[in-house]
């Protein structure tokens, strides 16, 4: 069995949602279902919720064994004086600052009741409430297989962990001077590449570029074009590609375009599934597969933009130039019968500044197929930086992004204008293309996905989810007895990284050089 409890502060609108935030990571890491974590998310938040809008203190506790969860939240406040009119939604007591920030709805205890199959409430008037609150629990199924494209090249690490701090998902290690990347909780988002200096974590594939074929086709992000400084322009780029071989230039702002048009439609259609989250990032895609599994019915069935092009251009001999090691992943698990060849950005970039300038900028050529920026948003929400989506993925499997449409999510700030593998600042960047194209049109198509999204291992900690549970418990002693400090010294990014670490056999508890004189303080 695993528990744990939790303070709450009256009031403290800061801070509210960290225990039902914690429940709901470790219902995660034991492999519950996940629709059925989001039931026990819901129901321990806004019940956390209640005492910090009408409560002065209160505490959370919960225990979990393999068929429940039984989660107690207790206050000491006013009480409520008719639970049955409580219990009727729209009905609220929240005081005027609470409702003003967007809480106190009258919401939440019918909200507790649709998703806990027991509820049971005993209040005294001036005294304070108890709520207990069972749920069921369910396994999450058989999960797929994840993949990466960062390659490490260990002998160039310095152990500088600039990495371990990056990676939002905790799935990078750096012991024995060699980074080591966690498959299962890697979403390929890069963010490891943008912050090694030394080359000890890039792109994987191949790093020269391939001698293109007569009808070669080019697929490129925008942003690529405006990498290279103020004084080179996008055209004197096309040109330069022209120079190389590459006549037949396939931009993907057309195809994300066309995504942001067909997933406004299908949220239209299905406006029961708010917000509608559209795929045009694979990373986001990872992201929601790892880590929020029960976000997964609010993606939008179509291909990502590149992963369109690739379905659409199927049969010609294509090049593909992958902005960040999730495209790089995507496109090789969707090949078509003909192989496509996919570069790096940076492999492009140099075999451009190799060349003879006035010889490549004199070269008559012109891009056959040039693009737009869109600046088109209409009922989406766009949200760029990883701490950002993250924090809107958090509020939507929280249920508090009901009046968001559509969402449009990258991790790369500014989207793709942000890729790890550019060397421009991604405003700078986008700023001068929308100069460059902002009146040329491209066209392209939103293509259905085939299969299915399903939800990844992630943070599971074994199949037998008492095993995980016992496993849990074996993290939570550990943490407790390291020294919170997060120095990353071990090699993982946290403490409770470590704990799992060594908890998993993934580490001897000897890899912490604070945890001996932890133990040996009086």
């Amino acid at each position: 069995m695993s528990g744990g409890s939790y303070s709450i502060v009256g009031g403290d609108l800061k801070r509210a949602g960290t225990a039902s935030r914690a429940l709901k990571e470790r219902l995660k890491r034991i492999g519950v279902e996940p629709q059925t974590v989001r039931r026990a998310m819901i129901s321990a938040f806004e019940a956390e919720m209640n005492v910090v809008i009408h409560a002065h203190q209160g505490t959370m506790r919960f225990s979990i064994d393999p068929r429940q969860i039984d989660i107690e939240v207790s206050d000491k406040g006013p009480g409520i004086p008719d639970i049955a009119l409580a219990m009727q939604e729209g009905y609220s007591t929240a005081p005027a600052y609470a409702r003003e920030l967007g809480f106190g709805a009258g919401m939440g205890l019918p909200n507790i009741k649709k998703n806990s199959d027991h509820l049971n409430i005993q209040s005294v008037v001036g005294e304070g409430t108890r709520l207990y609150v069972t749920i069921l629990l369910k396994a999450q199924n058989d999960t797929i297989a994840s993949k990466n494209s960062v390659h490490v090249a260990a002998e160039a690490c310095r152990e500088c962990l600039r990495c371990v701090r990056a990676c939002p998902t905790r799935a990078i290690r750096v012991r024995r001077n060699t980074p080591e990347i966690l498959d299962h909780l890697c979403i390929d988002c890069g963010a490891c590449i943008e912050v090694c200096d030394t080359g000890a974590l890039r792109l994987d594939g191949k790093s020269d570029i391939p001698k293109p074929s007569e009808d070669a086709l080019l697929v490129i992000h925008p942003s690529f074009f405006v990498q290279f400084g103020a004084a080179v322009r996008p055209r004197d780029v096309f040109k330069a590609l022209a120079h190389l071989g590459f006549y037949d230039v396939r931009l993907t702002d057309g195809w994300e375009h066309a995504l942001r048009e067909a997933v406004l439609d299908y949220a239209k259609q299905h406006e029961r599934t708010r917000p509608v989250i559209s795929p045009t990032c694979p990373a986001v895609v990872n992201l929601i597969e790892m880590r929020f599994p029960s976000l997964i019915p609010h993606l939008a069935p179509f291909l990502s933009p590149v992963e369109a092009v690739q379905h659409e251009l199927a049969g010609d001999s294509n090049v593909f130039v992958a902005a960040c090691p999730a495209q790089r992943t995507a496109l090789l698990a969707n090949q078509p019968p003909t192989p496509d060849e996919v570069v790096a950005p940076m492999s492009l970039r140099k075999a451009i500044l190799r060349l003879e300038t006035q010889e490549a900028l004199g070269a008559d050529a012109t891009p056959r197929h040039p693009c737009e920026t869109h600046a088109d948003s209409r009922g989406i929400l766009q949200v760029t930086g990883i701490p950002h989506v993250l924090r809107v993925l958090e509020h939507t499997e929280n249920g508090l992004l009901r009046d968001v449409a559509v969402l449009h999510l990258c991790l790369c700030t500014q989207g793709c204008f942000g890729a790890p593998l550019s060397v421009e600042d991604p405003f700078v960047a986008q700023h001068r293309w929308g100069l460059a194209y902002d009146d040329l049109k491209s066209s392209g198509k939103a293509v259905p996905r085939k299969s299915p999204f399903s939800p990844r291992a992630g943070m599971r900690l074994d199949p037998d989810m008492a095993k995980a549970i016992a496993k849990l418990a074996q993290i939570d002693d550990l943490t407790r007895r390291l020294p919170g400090k997060d120095c990353g010294l071990c090699g993982a990014p946290t403490c409770s990284a470590f704990a799992e670490d060594v908890a998993l056999r993934r580490a001897p508890q000897t890899a912490c050089r604070c945890l001996g004189d932890q133990e040996t303080k009086p």
